[in-house]
C-alpha cells in the first residue's frame, strides 16, 4: 500500500494575481476606448493613458511583494491507495499524515472480515493532496448475526420451519428421552439464544421415545 506518481503544485494565488490584473487593465482600457469616443479632449484621454501604465507598473510589483512576504507553500499530490480488504483502525493510523480516513457507515459482508474496509471515497487511483483530503469508507460489521431461537419442547417440523424462517440450516439428531414425547425438541446446539452468523447449521436434537 504505497503511495506513487508524486507531484508537486503551488498555491493559486500567483494565477489569481495575474488574472487580477489582465482585469483591470482589460477594464481600465475600455474606459479610455469609450471616454476617446464621448470626450474629444486630449486631457482625458492621457490621464486614462497613465493611469493604464501606473497599473501595468503597480500590480506587477505588487504581487511580487505579496509572493515575496507570502511564498506559496508546495502540496504534494498523491495517488489514492487501495484499502479495501485492510483493517480501518490500521489504515487510520499508517496513512494519518497522508489523508483524514473516517467511517460514512457500516455494512454486514459474508466476504470482508469485521473491522475491514469494504469500498472508500476517493477511489483507488484518485488525485489527493497530502494531509489535505478527505477519504470517508464503509466498514464490514462482519456476517450478520442472528439468535437461534428457543424452539425447546416443540415438534421436529416446527423446529424446522423456524429455524428455516431464520435463514439457518438444520440437522436433526435422535436420542432417547424420559421425558419427552417422540417427536418433540430436547434441545439445540448451539444452545438457544446463542447468536451465530446467518446461514449456520443448527443440530436439533428430538426425542425417539423412552428407550
Amino acid at each position: 500500500m504505497d503511495f506513487c506518481g508524486t507531484q508537486y503544485i503551488n498555491e493559486m494565488r500567483f494565477w489569481f494575481l495575474l488574472a487580477l490584473i489582465f482585469l483591470a487593465v482589460l477594464v481600465i482600457s475600455i474606459l479610455e476606448i469609450f471616454l476617446r469616443r464621448k470626450n474629444k479632449k486630449k486631457t482625458t484621454p492621457f490621464v486614462i493613458s497613465a493611469s493604464v501604465s501606473a497599473l501595468l507598473a503597480v500590480y506587477p510589483v505588487a504581487a511580487f511583494v505579496i509572493l515575496l512576504l507570502y511564498p506559496p507553500e508546495p502540496r504534494h499530490i498523491d495517488e489514492m491507495v487501495d484499502l479495501t480488504g485492510y483493517d480501518y483502525n490500521y489504515c487510520k493510523t499508517f496513512y494519518a499524515e497522508y489523508f483524514d480516513l473516517s467511517v460514512s457507515s457500516e455494512e454486514y459482508s459474508d466476504e470482508y472480515p469485521k473491522e475491514t474496509i469494504i469500498r472508500h471515497e476517493p477511489r483507488a487511483g484518485a488525485h489527493i493532496i497530502r494531509g489535505s483530503s478527505e477519504v470517508r469508507c464503509v466498514v464490514s460489521k462482519g456476517v450478520r448475526q442472528v439468535v437461534v431461537c428457543n424452539v425447546i419442547a416443540l415438534s421436529a417440523e416446527t423446529a424446522e420451519k423456524i429455524l428455516a424462517a431464520n435463514e439457518l440450516e438444520y440437522e436433526i439428531k435422535y436420542v432417547p428421552s424420559e421425558e419427552y414425547e417422540e417427536g418433540i425438541v430436547i434441545s439445540t446446539e448451539p444452545e438457544r439464544n446463542t447468536e451465530v452468523p446467518i446461514g449456520s447449521t443448527v443440530t436439533i436434537y428430538v426425542s425417539s421415545g423412552k428407550e
